[in-house]
């Protein structure tokens, strides 16, 4: 099991809560990118699989879009599968429907037959992947030839959130480590630029490939945003300031420094590229 699977088992219910109302968005709006309908293989329902599925947002929204669909959410991570689960049936599938199934498997290890699949979805996967080569061919596998993709990942270049800077400054101000040396996890990494995700689609052997630049875009208030780095982006930090003189302190500084911020700062936008490709027929 690779570090960030072993992440996101630990932190599931962490991400669904904090992380996951961030991206759910943006992330249902690549499904308007899908032409439909889609016909299954010899006129059987269409497969749909989605991989990375995470919290399931995409599956359960390709579910209700298209509920004579069958639809499959592939994800590395069991913690995250539970999540998917719990939030499928909170949102009215009844845990029996066969109709949406999920799939512990990681990206390019997927236990599916070769052009099994009529479309592949994912949402903030692709940079995560340790061999990003090797899950798309894997993806242009399972498709059928005809068959389509889309998938949405992060932009390199989205760094620069005023509020984050702020809470940075607070911890540097009181003399705490601002970050402890994280190993390196081994992520492909954010796309430099929507060209070159395309060039990398098209070199995994995707063609009538399409990429297009997009914002995801986020609005926290002062508390929101405070309590999103206190239990999910920095709670290492606040953990290991538990029980000193310094978590007080902090939490005091934050405070007074986001009160000083515009409300407007609080809006985040990130740079996205969502893609369309196909499996050659």
């Amino acid at each position: 099991m690779n570090v960030i699977v072993e992440r996101y088992d630990e932190d599931a219910q962490d991400y669904e809560r904090y992380w996951a109302p961030v991206l759910d968005a943006t992330a249902r709006g690549l499904l308007d990118r899908v032409t439909w309908p889609l016909v299954g293989q010899s006129g059987g329902p269409p497969h749909i699989l989605d991989v990375g599925t995470g919290s399931g947002v995409l599956a359960i929204e390709a579910r209700r879009r298209w509920p004579d669909a069958m639809v499959t959410g592939a994800d590395p991570s069991v913690g995250m599968l539970a999540v998917a689960g719990q939030r499928a049936v909170a949102s009215g599938v009844d845990a029996n429907d066969r109709s949406l199934t999920w799939l512990e498997a990681p990206a390019e290890a997927l236990p599916l037959p070769d052009a099994s699949v009529d479309l592949v979805v994912s949402s903030f996967v692709l940079q995560l992947v340790p061999d990003r080569a090797a899950a798309l061919r894997e993806l242009l596998r399972v498709l059928r030839p005809g068959g389509r993709l889309a998938a949405l990942t992060w932009l390199e270049g989205g760094d620069d959130f005023l509020p984050a800077t702020e809470f940075d400054e607070a911890v540097i101000d009181l003399g705490i480590p601002e970050s402890v040396e994280e190993e390196d996890d081994g992520r492909s990494g954010d796309f430099s630029s929507p060209r070159a995700a395309a060039d990398e689609l098209r070199r995994a052997g995707f063609e009538r490939v399409n990429a297009r630049p997009d914002t995801l875009t986020h609005v926290w208030t002062p508390d929101t945003y405070r309590v999103f780095k206190r239990h999910y982006d920095e709670a290492w930090l606040f953990e290991m300031l538990e029980g000193t003189a310094h978590l007080e302190r902090l939490e005091t500084l934050i405070r007074d420094r986001f009160a000083a911020l515009p409300a407007d700062a609080f809006t985040w936008r990130a740079p996205v590229v969502s893609l369309v490709a196909h499996r050659p027929a």
